[in-house]
């Protein structure tokens, strides 16, 4: 299938050997093709694509009728994840300072796996249109089922509502971010610390930013802090900028942040994984502090 349709029912088979019955497990198939999607347990619930498409577009229809929208289909191992994302390009909102100014669009994921990888979520988020940053906060994931358990899929009506809500005022803090002042010294002790290198090398010197200290960063270092640089080219040297080369990192197969090719279209399925680390950076005690210490700057 060379166009990645999601809008599939799949087919729950029992699971026989030559000795009999697997009464604990069953496997998941695709209606079109017989692929398994994945061996998973008895208890497993399957929940359809369509199943939470439907209230998704219900929801739209009824908060957003008038609001235009494409969507994007992804898919990994063969069907066996899925993600459908709905782009808003008309829900916008400005990011500006003295040097630079840029759009977010809103958007919501659809996020489903038929292998036990992962739950059911629908997330909600923004996208930068300047360079297509997209990366999902955590305090926008407002729907999660676990495939347990004979649970409904409830209206989004009232989630989404909440989620246009968090969405402004995340660009409010974005806002505040864009005009905080940061320093390379202290954009490089940050990533330092997310990013430690362990191996004491003589001949790793790292990014020298005085004549007496040095700060030592592993390669994935290296390359963060060189696309922070190439952002503050842009946006100027700010919170901002520096959370944009995380999201960058996040959503990007890029020249610098490449990906391995593979063989099981796995592509998506390692960038939403980049997400993950991405969103413990931004809740690490080491990002805190670095906000505060930044904006407690500007105050004084």
């Amino acid at each position: 299938m060379s166009v990645i349709d999601l809008d599939f029912e799949p087919v729950v088979h029992n699971i026989s050997t030559v000795h009999g019955e697997c009464p604990n497990h069953k496997a998941i198939l695709h209606p079109e093709t017989n692929n398994v999607l994945g061996i998973v347990g008895s208890k497993f619930r399957v929940i359809s694509n369509p199943e939470v498409f439907d209230k998704v577009e219900g929801a739209i229809d009824n908060e957003l009728p008038h609001q235009n929208y494409h969507v994007i289909n992804h898919q990994s191992r063969g069907y066996a994840r899925t993600w459908r994302e709905y782009v808003f390009p008309d829900i916008e909102r400005q990011i500006k300072n003295d040097k630079h100014e840029t759009k977010l669009g809103f958007r919501i994921i659809v996020d489903n796996s038929f292998d036990g990888s992962g739950s059911n979520k629908v997330l909600f988020g923004a996208i930068d249109f300047f360079c297509t940053n997209g990366m999902i906060h955590g305090e926008f994931d407002v729907f999660k089922r676990v495939h347990k358990g004979s649970h409904e899929i409830p209206n989004m009506e009232g989630i989404l509502g909440q989620a246009l809500a968090q969405y402004s005022n995340q660009v409010t803090r974005y806002n505040i971010m864009a005009n905080t002042p940061l320093k390379n010294s202290d954009a490089l002790r940050f990533i330092e610390k997310i990013l430690p290198n362990k191996q004491e090398d003589p001949d790793d010197l790292g990014h020298m930013h005085s004549s007496t200290e040095r700060i030592r960063l592993n390669r994935m270092g290296h390359k963060l802090y060189d696309q922070y640089i190439d952002e503050a080219q842009v946006r100027g040297n700010n919170l901002w900028s520096l959370y944009s080369a995380m999201t960058f990192f996040a959503s990007h197969d890029s020249e610098r942040f490449g990906l391995s090719r593979s063989a099981n279209d796995t592509h998506h399925e390692r960038l939403d994984r980049r997400n993950t680390r991405v969103n413990s950076w931004i809740k690490s005690d080491a990002w805190k502090t670095l906000t505060n210490d930044s904006q407690s700057g500007i105050a004084a």
